[in-house]
């Protein structure tokens, strides 16, 4: 069987590289097409293939693109199999109701995406594989997700050659991993908690790979990519085990040496964690700040977490000679421009080394989004489509001070690093939203992504002009292909 993954932009997909992974060792072919890195011949090449199945990772805000990209091919390949995966399809099933879908593959897709493939090419039934939501002549069958796989290390590595096909990966110095899955905590805006729910009965949620594991695949994955520096572990969360975490850092001392950053919580930093850190050459750790207003992150995103705490975690890691990275949000429901500047405030005290902005995306389904549609927040009318995936730059949330926060979420950036800016940060969200600022922004953060993932310049350019290009053709309505 052949099987084309297809994506609009050009982040890698671990998820994908894993199904790849899988067929592949089952005999199948498969092969990926990103959009914007084939310019205008995307749709020929795709034909051209040929393929049996067209594979869809899909999040919230990209289904757009999915859906008219798959809409378009089948209306050329009349046979092809469309299949959806991803967050969207886990938590919003009735895309499959969409007529270009055949198939929705609801949460981990590893063993139910290979059972399909494995029946079609026998000519078998597969309306009732676990995890599949099938579309058959108008009619759904809905099966239930199938029990998580808890050893994650009898999966096959992550096909990073999937990839290579295109030079725009193989020259890049920066290389993804993925050590866990699941995470316990119950923010309001994420999905975790709805997920734990869906698989609840299925098997052991939160669950991480073995070490050996993990170092034999980046160890493999060194050989391809020849300009390979630092790794990044694609990670909700890491520290939960701090055993796990400890042996983990030995073993990654010894065998990989490389600098790598992932993601912590505050409340997991201490000592202990931050000395094996160190000493495994973990050069950046990232953590959700999301605002500095104490009673907004424990009442509004359910974040029992102290301004004291981060404040702590990022003295403790500076000491060690790790870097800070933040993730915060602006546009929450109850905030006025005086709270959103404690979020500058919180991350000048943390002395933060890289400070990211997002504006808040209530996602359909989450605790906040029933919380701003409840009071009133969000307008009657909203729906998917006005969700933006990479949650930069389209605010959401009505509330009084939208203006003034929109200047200082496009000033963010330089008000937690720059002085002057700092000083004068509440005269100038007296301003306008202007092209001006929107320049600023967009310039922080390309600088900043550059630094942070130790890139050059133009390759973080390119990449925001990736995703900016794509995400902004998602917005419309309509789209001539």
């Amino acid at each position: 069987m052949k099987i084309a993954f297809l994506q609009e932009t050009v982040n890698q997909n671990i998820g994908i590289m894993y199904l790849s992974a899988i067929l592949k060792s089952r005999g199948h072919h498969c092969e990926l097409f990103v959009k914007s890195l084939e310019k205008n011949d995307f749709l020929r090449k795709v034909m051209f293939y040929k393929p049996d199945i067209l594979g869809f990772s899909v999040i919230t805000g990209s289904h757009r693109w999915a859906l008219r990209t798959a809409d378009c091919l089948k209306e050329r390949l009349s046979k092809v199999l469309v299949v959806l995966g991803g967050p969207h399809p886990t938590y919003f099933p009735e895309v499959v109701n969409e007529k270009m879908v055949d198939v929705i593959a609801r949460g981990e897709a590893e063993l139910s995406f290979a059972e399909l493939i494995q029946r079609m090419e026998e000519g078998r039934d597969f309306s009732d594989v676990l995890g599949l939501w099938v579309k058959r002549n108008d009619k759904v069958y809905r099966n239930d997700v199938a029990p998580l796989v808890e050893d994650l290390s009898s999966l096959p590595h992550p096909d990073h050659k999937l990839y290579l096909k295109y030079s725009f990966y193989q020259k890049q110095t920066e290389v993804p991993f993925s050590t866990i899955r699941g995470c316990p905590y119950r923010c309001s805006f994420c999905y975790n908690h709805t997920k734990a729910e869906l698989y609840r009965g299925k098997g052991c949620f939160v669950r991480t790979r073995d070490i050996s594991d993990i170092i034999n695949e980046m160890r493999t994955a060194h050989t391809l990519y020849p300009n390979m520096r630092t790794v990044i572990l694609y990670d909700d969360i890491i520290g939960i085990d701090k055993k796990w975490l400890a042996d983990f850092c030995d073993a990654y001392a010894k065998y990989i040496k490389l600098p790598w950053f992932t993601s912590i919580r505050p409340d997991k930093v201490d000592k202990f964690t931050v000395e094996k850190l160190a000493a495994a050459n973990c050069s950046c750790l990232s953590m959700g700040v999301e605002t500095g207003d104490e009673e907004l992150r424990t009442r509004i995103l359910c974040k029992k977490i102290s301004n004291s705490r981060y404040i702590e975690a990022s003295d403790l890691l500076h000491k060690a000679g790790i870097k800070v990275r933040t993730s915060n949000m602006f546009f929450l429901p109850g905030e006025d421009i005086d709270k959103a500047i404690t979020t500058v405030e919180i991350n000048r005290e943390m002395k933060t080394d890289f400070a990211w902005g997002y504006t808040l995306q209530p996602y359909p389904g989450t605790d906040i989004y029933e919380y701003a549609m409840n009071n009133g927040y969000l307008p009657p009318d909203f729906q998917f489509d006005d969700i933006d995936p990479l949650g930069l730059t389209r605010p959401i949330i009505q509330m009084n001070d939208r203006k003034k926060i929109k200047v200082l979420h496009r000033l963010f950036h330089l008000a937690v690093h720059n002085d002057f800016i700092y000083r004068v940060i509440r005269k100038l969200v007296l301003i306008p939203p202007n092209p001006i600022f929107d320049m600023l922004y967009y310039y922080s953060l390309i600088a900043s992504y550059a630094k942070y993932h130790k890139v050059s310049l133009w390759r973080a350019a390119s990449i925001a002009w990736s995703n900016y290009k794509e995400t902004k053709s998602m917005q419309l309505k309509k789209e001539r292909w």
